[in-house]
């Protein structure tokens, strides 16, 4: 676990390497930007860094204390993440707890906190506490995919280091490098929104069984009869909500590469490169206006299941509508 193993994010590397080797590194640092991004990779490298006894090379990947962090042996390097859908102020307490005692190796320790703005309002505070008077010498680095929904205190505290979705290219040149086969990395980095750690759950086997179920249904749509829409609906109504949720992104995104195909576009730049010849056989049936109307009509759908809506009643409008819109003359 090196500083070469990070994919892009130069620049929040380059100034994270800065502070560490003119030792002006901050006790609280707030890795902010989408999930997936890469942030958790980034900040197990500083932790590294942090932790690493070679005085020419840090991390140096050899010594024990970087053998420990690979493992995630570490006793100086201390993990929090969400037990459920929060991090509950028990977690906090125990981790003052560990901090009141002397480090293991008698000198710094790193507290990662993954999904941080997941804090419940308790748990917060009680950290707000510990970054006031932080006990001994530690640095704490806090990820969050939204900062916002963090307590304005603490982030006064912490020194905000944004991340940004990785280019395309870049991305998908790092997945062939790992061995990945190019047109699935293509797919892989588009479809994930520049985000490393989504990438590669998207070349899992299963990775893209979503994409390939809103594919099915959308075709279904287009040949069959009225029925198709219950049917549908009731396979949407049994996932969970971050699964409708990423299913309806996948509706967006054949939707857009069909309107690229009608725009005269070519295929150059759909996403959904591998399944082109499915989409080309369907854009004949579509005009531009009703592609734009039926992504409007997902987008409505996104902001309606976002605010709660009825998951059931959501999709059989959502799925009428695109029913209705591919028989438009």
């Amino acid at each position: 676990m090196k500083w070469n193993d990070i994919i892009g994010h130069k620049e929040q590397v380059a100034m994270l390497r800065h502070m560490e080797i003119s030792r002006r590194m901050p006790h609280a640092l707030l890795f902010a930007g989408p999930r997936g991004i890469g942030k958790s990779l980034v900040a197990n490298v500083v932790a590294a860094t942090l932790l690493c006894s070679d005085q020419e090379e840090r991390p140096c990947g050899l010594c024990r204390s970087c053998q420990q962090i690979s493992y995630g042996s570490h006793p100086d390097l201390l993990l929090i993440a969400p037990d459920g859908t929060n991090i509950k102020i028990e977690q906090i307490r125990t981790l003052q707890q560990e901090l009141s005692m002397a480090s293991f190796n008698g000198e710094r320790r790193v507290c990662i906190i993954d999904g941080a703005e997941l804090m419940t309002t308790q748990a917060a505070n009680s950290l707000l506490k510990v970054l006031e008077d932080p006990p001994g010498e530690i640095v704490f680095l806090l990820l969050a995919a939204n900062k916002q929904m963090l307590l304005t205190t603490i982030l006064s505290r912490c020194m905000v280091i944004a991340f940004q979705p990785l280019p395309d290219d870049l991305l998908a040149q790092a997945l062939m490098t790992k061995g990945y086969f190019p047109e699935a990395s293509q797919v892989a980095a588009r479809l994930s929104g520049g985000r490393i750690g989504i990438a590669l759950a998207l070349l899992e086997p299963e990775g893209l069984s979503l994409r390939n179920q809103a594919l099915e249904i959308i075709q279904n749509l287009m040949d069959s009869k009225l029925e198709v829409v219950w049917q549908s609906a009731g396979i949407l109504e049994k996932m969970e909500r971050s699964e409708i949720l990423a299913f309806i992104k996948y509706i967006t995104y054949i939707l857009r590469d069909i309107l690229l195909l009608v725009a005269g576009q070519g295929k150059q730049l759909l996403f959904n490169i591998d399944i082109a010849e499915d989409l080309c056989e369907v854009a004949d049936r579509w005009s531009e206006s009703r592609l734009v109307t039926a992504i409007g009509a997902v987008e409505s759908a996104r902001r309606a299941l976002l605010a709660n809506a009825n998951t059931r009643l959501t999709s059989e409008a959502l799925l009428i509508k695109i029913y209705d819109l591919a028989r438009e003359v």
